[in-house]
């Protein structure tokens, strides 16, 4: 259980470098309404990830039930998340607007939860890319439910947690918010997911 925890714990963190809407919302909501409305919005994220987490491992389950596909599914699921990182290697980072504002819009909490939720949920890059990891892992069929459990949560409370850092954080983090900055954290994450997704596809031909 100590590599399924530490193989989360190092994609949650490779996850929390990507820079996407759901990045500078944090910060705006952090900078605006203060550490707790962001804490909700980091919620609302958590459960949505959470959610397809499970749609993404039932899938590939059934999937590994067809014997002959089991390789296949393995390969392309690590194939998903090489794909990922080479978009973010090459893509340039786009900053929202000049300045970090949001306005105050919320009433209540659970609306930043909700917004955080929706914001994760309508990206449809984000079940394709849990697809692929979870693909690959189910594909090593000596890997018990329990491994991957422990894996997953590893990684969702590490990005999770690393979220609720940001928000803490959010002031000094916008000092950071340069063109040049981002595009070397873009191209740190792309690297990171590249390497996962090179490990998952060779350990798929180390089964016995």
């Amino acid at each position: 259980m100590i590599e399924a925890i530490t193989t989360g714990f190092l994609l949650g963190c490779v996850l929390t470098l990507l820079i996407g809407p759901v990045f500078f919302m944090l910060l705006n909501t952090s900078i605006r309404k203060g550490f707790m409305p962001a804490a909700h919005l980091a919620f609302g994220v958590f459960l949505s990830d959470l959610i397809f987490v499970i749609i993404a491992y039932l899938g590939s389950n059934t999937l590994i039930i067809v014997q002959s596909s089991q390789m296949w599914v393995g390969l392309i699921g690590g194939g998903i998340l090489i794909v990922f990182g080479i978009i973010n290697i090459v893509k340039k980072p786009h900053i929202p607007g000049n300045d970090l504002e949001l306005p105050d819009d919320s009433k209540t909490l659970w609306i930043d939860t909700g917004k955080g939720f929706m914001m994760n949920a309508l990206n449809p890059f984000v079940l394709i890319f849990w697809l692929g990891v979870s693909s690959s892992l189910t594909a090593k069929q000596q890997l018990s439910p329990s491994y991957s459990l422990v894996f997953f949560v590893s990684a969702l409370i590490t990005i999770f947690a690393t979220d609720l850092l940001k928000a803490f954080l959010a002031i000094r983090l916008k000092k950071l918010i340069k063109p040049n900055f981002l595009l070397w954290l873009n191209r740190l994450s792309g690297v990171g997911l590249i390497t996962y997704g090179v490990r998952m596809i060779v350990k798929l031909f180390m089964i016995d």
